[in-house]
């Protein structure tokens, strides 16, 4: 044997094209030259190699960006995969060189941002959280909007406002805690919009792969960005008698919620060729005899948010939810249906 190189390779593939190296280091465990006699018997060496946080990626004219997480989905158009490699250079004419090749995972390490002292002090005394009137740091409000519509025939009015968690970075495996509020002169139109099952939202996966997946700006127009849903919130209603101040009009129901972000899913990364990026999407309301005036193709409300691995040490994030509560989710009928194309599984964008 001449010598025995190992190396660690990474790359991006996009379907129908040649691997796009963007990772690969080499370390010579033993080598022939200087050395009189042959290897013989069984001989192991140990080896270690240490990625790097960033990699150059000089092709694509963007510098520096940090090392992606494996990312290998059925049917998708991309692929991030690492991989082991020893050959095996025998230098012998009648012996062939052999080449032993193994692929791992590599996962990024990335940290939510530290709460809200009142929302820490909530989770370590185990009580009720405090709402956005009481605790403005812990909570993003969005501006009020209105939606129109008819209920049973009858023209509604109905202002809506939404709160979510702040800051908006979601460790995988935690809730989301979330407020929403309805107000609207008619009785009846509450008691019917201002239910668990009339309000969805929904935490959706955007995959964009090309030249042009890290670029914020293409962002949803192009053919080559492509959603899934990874999973709605829950609801439960507050008593009239909550103390929170936005809680006080005859006129205004309030709900509280949470989203559980799953496990399974890979934390936010933008990478050249292929990346990653989440968004909350208010949906239109939903409810028996309610007819939407305005667009319903179209989420009410989107914002971006980030997440990541795991959550900031200290932070002893759990459930608000009323023990018992049903936390089954709701189905978006809006989400983009799949298709069988040219062999790989694809879906439809909807309409940003």
């Amino acid at each position: 044997m001449h010598g025995l190189p190992v190396q660690v390779i990474g790359g991006t593939t996009l379907v129908g094209e040649d691997e796009f190296v963007i990772l690969k280091e080499t370390q010579i465990l033993w080598t022939r030259q200087g050395r009189g006699s042959k290897l013989v018997g069984r001989h192991a060496w140990p080896f270690r190699f240490t990625l790097p946080k960033q990699v150059q990626v000089k092709r694509c004219g963007t510098g520096k960006h940090n090392l992606p997480p494996t990312f290998a989905e059925n049917g998708r158009t991309v692929y991030i995969d690492y991989r082991l490699l020893v050959d095996i250079k025998r230098g012998d004419f009648l012996k062939l060189d052999k080449t032993l090749v193994t692929t791992f995972g590599y996962e990024i390490d990335s940290v939510s941002e530290p709460l809200s002292e009142l929302r820490q002090l909530a989770y370590t005394e185990e009580i009720p959280l405090f709402g956005p009137g009481e605790d403005p740091y812990g909570w993003k409000v969005f501006p009020a909007f209105m939606v129109k519509g008819t209920l049973s025939g009858k023209a509604v009015e109905v202002e809506i406002t939404l709160a979510i968690s702040n800051p908006t970075t979601y460790a995988i495996g935690y809730p989301i805690p979330l407020r929403i509020s309805l107000t609207s002169k008619d009785a009846q139109a509450l008691e019917e919009l201002a239910k668990p099952t009339a309000i969805g939202l929904e935490l959706v996966r955007s995959m964009a792969s090309g030249v042009d997946a890290f670029d914020d700006n293409s962002f949803g127009k192009a053919d080559n960005h492509f959603f899934d849903s990874e999973g709605f919130a829950f609801w439960w209603s507050t008593p009239q008698a909550d103390p929170d101040p936005n809680q006080a009009a005859p006129n205004t129901r309030e709900l509280r919620g949470e989203l559980d972000v799953p496990r399974k899913i890979k934390p936010t990364f933008l990478f050249p060729r292929c990346s990653v990026r989440y968004t909350l999407e208010l949906l239109p309301l939903s409810a028996p005899g309610w007819v939407n005036k305005s667009d319903t193709q179209n989420p009410l409300l989107s914002e971006k948010v980030t997440i990541v691995s795991r959550q900031a040490p200290g932070m002893n994030v759990r459930s608000d939810a009323p023990p018992g509560y049903d936390r089954s989710q709701a189905v978006n009928y809006l989400q983009s249906m799949g298709l069988l194309e040219n062999g790989n599984q694809r879906f439809v964008n909807r309409r940003r």
